[in-house]
């Protein structure tokens, strides 16, 4: 896509609004459009508000009073008019042009910027787009939903089945974690990926691994490749690209800061190219608090990884403190908010990879929580993350054969997960505020699954040298189901069985029952749904019976799906 093609759909998504006189900063042009008035220096303001002279490398402040409202402005940018577009120009500073025109600035003239049709004139750099509002025509839905997928070695076929899977469960677009765009491995998959993505008309964006990379120089060249590519997914008529880590104090990129870093290597690049980006990163590696988008301005919006609790806060519900920070944070500057939904986490390599994040009291959680909060979108964590167990689709061997992963993660399915996600999915993408309309997607009156682990939190495994992960101190002997009932079914209750022991029974309510019960011990486990006759309508038991003592300590749960 062209950035023509950017600013039309851009100015499509702009105009398509209801057009709102507001404070905020001038259009630059010579020729004031109807209904403004010219401040002088190349700016005007709507008629109805008040021209403010410029200072501090910005442009002229549209105010309400014949008063100062920069700072207000500063905090909050917008134009003045909200059928102007609003661009970041020199040192992150805002103006306006009108729709059809790029915004470029020149730093030797210490302003914000001005106004061009075309490319840029000598001297001048194109500076980036700055809006929040989601275009229909961007190839974002407004709720949108995407899965966390880690690259590797994965064959053509299986990456066309995974979009396929993806696209049944309600998913808009996979936001592909690469660490590297120079091993033949990970070359080869985001071309399969694309190539199907195109041909299935489903939706691909880079997050890129910090972890893997040391500066963006490192992959804007692999990325301007495929912001062109008809799957590349967009929001706001931009390209949408995330990181996983990258804000840490080491991320500054040869700039004063690492805000100034990824807005001039990164940000500014792509633009430069006539790609300018919408840039929503998960800075995992700093701690979230309510000054994030003070230290980091040049975003567009910024995701929470943190999907569990820390280890450190014991056995609790998943928190939601640092998403409401976040959240806050964002809206209040106009800023957009990434959710992050996981199951757990547990890895189990080597010494330094030896580690398990609760899961207990998570999953069934917090779907309850993402539609309550309501964030701009949401990212299931993950695909296909075997390292790190929480993967929710499909767990292909060829990227960890040989590897240590195999033996936590063979035979531990967890497409179970998917009597659930398309309720969750189409909930969400509803509007709806509660998990009460999460209903079957089947057709059936119940449908749903159970999960738990399948070592005792108290087991022992004397033959693994890496011994019990860190957080094992965490683990539950929790057996926990979701079950999706049909509207107006009433009579309906889940059994839950640990070996020969009754953990509980469960009455269900129409649409969504997240429950779980303790006291799991060694054998096998079942749950069954039954009617108010006592006849079973769905149930489940799980293939590998819970034991004391393994020779791997394995964390990772059994997901297993409910069956008529």
């Amino acid at each position: 896509m062209h950035s023509s093609q950017i600013i039309s759909l851009f100015c499509f998504s702009v105009v398509s609004r209801l057009r709102s006189i507001q404070l905020g900063w001038s259009l630059q042009a010579s020729t004031c459009p109807s209904g403004a008035t010219s401040c002088g220096n190349g700016a005007c303001c709507p008629s109805s508000l008040f021209c403010i002279t410029n200072a501090n490398d910005e442009v002229d402040a549209c105010c309400t009073t014949n008063s100062a409202c920069r700072g207000s402005i500063e905090g909050d940018p917008v134009c003045a008019d909200s059928s102007w577009s609003l661009w970041k120009g020199f040192q992150g500073n805002g103006f306006c042009c009108e729709v059809g025109l790029n915004g470029v600035y020149d730093s030797a003239n210490s302003v914000a910027g001005t106004c061009v049709s075309g490319s840029p004139p000598a001297g001048y750099t194109t500076a980036v787009i700055s809006t929040t509002t989601t275009s229909t025509t961007s190839g974002s839905t407004g709720k949108p939903v995407f899965f966390h997928y880690m690259i590797g070695t994965i064959t053509d076929a299986h990456c066309e089945t995974d979009i396929q899977d993806a696209m049944a469960l309600g998913a808009d677009a996979f936001a592909l974690n690469l660490n590297t765009d120079t091993a033949s491995w990970a070359i080869d998959t985001v071309t399969s990926l694309f190539n199907w993505a195109e041909t299935l008309g489903f939706k691909l964006f880079f997050s890129f691994d910090m972890t893997g990379f040391t500066n963006p120089d490192q992959f804007t060249s692999y990325l301007l490749s495929y912001v062109t590519s008809s799957a590349y997914y967009q929001y706001d008529g931009l390209p949408l690209v995330s990181t996983f880590n990258g804000g840490a104090s080491s991320f500054t990129f040869g700039q004063d800061s690492v805000n100034d870093g990824w807005k001039v290597e990164l940000e500014e690049v792509m633009a430069n190219a006539g790609y300018p980006i919408y840039f929503v990163p998960a800075f995992q590696d700093v701690t979230i608090t309510g000054s994030f988008f003070d230290t980091y301005p040049s975003l567009n919006g910024a995701m929470n990884w943190n999907s569990w609790p820390q280890n450190t806060q014991g056995d609790i519900i998943v928190p939601t403190t640092d998403d409401v920070t976040l959240e806050t944070a964002a809206h209040a500057v106009g800023k957009t908010f990434l959710m992050g939904v996981s199951p757990l986490q547990f890895k189990h390599i080597d010494t330094g990879d030896n580690w398990y994040r609760r899961g207990e009291q998570n999953l069934e959680y917090r779907f309850g929580q993402v539609l309550n909060l309501q964030p701009d979108f949401i990212e299931l964590q993950t695909w296909n993350d075997a390292g790190e167990s929480h993967y929710m689709g499909n767990s292909w061997p060829e990227p960890i054969v040989g590897t240590a992963i195999v033996a936590y993660t063979e035979d531990y399915d967890h497409t179970g997960y998917w009597q659930l996600l398309p309720s969750f999915i189409k909930a969400w993408k509803s509007g709806a505020t509660t998990t009460s309309t999460m209903y079957p997607t089947n057709g059936a009156i119940a449908q749903g699954t159970f999960w738990h682990h399948t070592l005792l939190a108290a087991g022992t495994c004397p033959d693994d040298s890496l011994g019990p992960p860190q957080g094992v101190d965490t683990v539950e002997d929790r057996v926990t189901a979701g079950i999706l009932v049909a509207a107006g079914q009433t009579g309906l209750s889940a059994i839950v069985t640990s070996g020969s022991t009754t953990l509980g029974t469960q009455s269900l309510s129409p649409g969504f029952n997240g429950f779980s019960f303790l006291g799991m011990t060694t054998g096998t486990v079942s749950v069954k749904v039954v009617n108010s006759a006592g006849a079973t309508v769905i149930s489940g038991t799980g293939p590998i019976a819970v034991v004391s003592t393994a020779a791997l300590c394995n964390y990772n749960f059994q997901v297993v799906a409910l069956t008529s």
